[in-house]
């Protein structure tokens, strides 16, 4: 009996080790930080192209982007800005397109790494504002592009929701009032500027590009990714906060949306990186508490597809949005 309890307590801690080795390897495998764009690193608003992209091996997304008209799109006057984070001693990159005296300004917040200001996503959108007559400042994050590299894992917005926060501080020190900011979103970058709005609930317009709605869907989501099942989520969810010291569960930009403010959601109908559910998650708690929001689920596009796929269109909901809500 007794060689019995040290067999099966041997197995137990075995499984144990295992249960939680697997955890480690997949939020490591999250979150661990590549701090370069990639292969759109040094890429400018008048340089950078959609040829070099290879998105998630799909390829309809390859082929969008190798067939778009990307220098059609180019601006040739930015500031380079350098200003700080709400939270102390991290300063912050970012270029700023102020070109229309008087008119409302949109901050454009990347997604996750390799990513940041100098991808195809943030110049696109930042061109469009633009043809709109409607100013653009584009951000590299903490940890991403020109910014203080200050962790070696990704934050999820948790913390990076400050560097949007700062950024409407710099917008402000500048002259623009803060009903004339707007917040623009790009996947990940959707949840750090609801986390942002959150906090200062004088922003009236909230773009959310493609974002995920919550926590535990996103976590079964990642973990089906490596083919295992979601018992595995209180492991991969106790290493994440081990790592990072932040509090993964906390990501649940849903809870977050207020009755004050206005949001625009879009989302690919056929996305594979932050599948369709979070926007029918979105759009359900919205509608059931009464939240000032617009939906548009895109027909037959991947992630963040839809600005490449129906450009003119997209620019035109943008100007409708941003002109509607902001002064």
């Amino acid at each position: 009996m007794k060689r019995f309890l040290i067999f099966f307590s041997g197995v137990i801690f075995f499984c144990f080790i295992i249960y939680y080795g697997i955890g480690f390897y997949i939020a490591s495998s999250i979150l661990k930080m590549d701090h370069t764009c990639g292969l759109h690193e040094n890429s400018l608003p008048n340089t950078w192209s959609t040829k070099v992209d290879v998105y998630n091996n799909n390829y309809a997304s390859h082929k969008l982007r190798q067939n778009f008209a990307y220098e059609k799109y180019y601006l040739d006057d930015w500031q380079n800005i350098y200003f700080p984070s709400l939270e102390k001693g991290i300063k912050l990159n970012g270029w700023l397109f102020n070109y229309f005296p008087k008119r409302p300004i949109v901050i454009v917040v990347h997604g996750l790494f390799p990513n940041g200001k100098c991808k195809p996503e943030s110049n696109l959108i930042a061109s469009m504002l633009i043809s709109k007559e409607i100013n653009a400042f584009t951000i590299d994050l903490r940890n991403y592009g020109q910014s203080d590299i200050v962790s070696e894992y990704e934050d999820l917005g948790l913390r990076s929701y400050k560097d949007v926060l700062g950024a409407i501080n710099f917008l402000e020190e500048i002259g623009f009032d803060t009903n004339q900011i707007g917040l623009h979103g790009i996947s990940l970058g959707a949840s750090t500027v609801i986390f942002a709005a959150a906090e200062n609930k004088n922003i009236n317009a909230i773009w959310a590009e493609s974002s995920l709605a919550e926590f535990n869907l996103i976590l079964k989501d990642e973990i089906a990714r490596y083919g295992l099942p979601s018992i595995f989520g209180p492991a991969v969810s106790f290493a994440g906060k081990t790592l990072t010291g932040i509090d993964p569960a906390e990501l649940n930009p849903a809870k977050k949306l207020s009755l004050t403010q206005n949001y625009f959601f879009t989302h690919g109908e056929k996305d594979l990186r932050i599948l369709p559910h979070h926007f029918t998650y979105l759009k359900n708690y919205s509608e059931s508490n009464n939240i000032k929001s617009t939906f548009w689920l895109v027909p037959n596009t991947y992630h963040v597809d839809s600005m490449f796929k129906y450009t003119d269109e997209y620019a035109d909901k943008m100007k409708i949005f941003f002109e509607k809500h902001l002064n």
